[in-house]
């Protein structure tokens, strides 16, 4: 079988994509745990009833972007309102109040702190693009496009960035040498 030059720039292609996906998912279990964690404690700080469950359910619905923060205060503004507080003297409904605004907070130190620094960083994506594709995600695909729209928008992004500088007659990968270039000699530290 001839191997062409193209072949290892799309094997490097193909390496460089599943490391983004790789890093999204190591991305999104991280702030599962983290924000799974943080609801478990406050919500038991407050005394939610089912606290370790419902900062379960918070963890496992934030890792679909933008929409799971929203879906997971839902049941936990109900239980709210249902069961009451065991630690707060308040009515039910005031409580579903404090339960949804916790949530709230817990969605906006995830968002602004967390995120941006597991995910955002890493991946290279501005929160308003990814804000669209998962909501384009979830319209085309439902929780599945909402779960996939982030790693194959950055999937498309690198296939463009490849293609764009291969019709550009530039290296792919601009970021190393071709390897046929000599590199000059380094000077030892002291």
């Amino acid at each position: 079988m001839k191997q062409t030059t193209e072949s290892p720039d799309l094997v490097r292609l193909i390496k460089r994509i599943v490391e983004l996906w790789v890093t999204y998912i190591k991305g999104q279990l991280l702030m599962a745990v983290i924000i799974g964690a943080i609801t478990w404690v406050v919500g038991s700080a407050i005394g939610l009833p089912g606290a370790f469950w419902l900062g379960l359910l918070a963890g496992i619905l934030t890792t679909i972007p933008s929409l799971g923060p929203l879906l997971a205060a839902i049941p936990a503004a109900v239980v709210g309102l249902i069961e009451g507080s065991t630690v707060i003297n308040v009515e039910n409904w005031a409580f579903a109040l404090i339960v949804a605004g916790v949530f709230v907070l817990i969605q906006q130190l995830s968002s602004l702190l967390i995120e941006p620094y597991i995910v955002g960083k890493r991946l290279d994506l501005p929160p308003l693009i990814v804000f669209i594709a998962v909501v384009v995600g979830a319209v085309v695909a439902n929780v599945v496009g909402a779960y996939l729209a982030v790693p194959l928008l950055v999937t498309l992004r690198e296939i463009a960035r490849y293609l764009s500088a291969k019709a550009r007659g530039e290296p792919p990968f601009p970021d190393t040498e071709p390897p046929d270039v000599e590199q000059p000699p380094q000077m030892p530290r002291a």
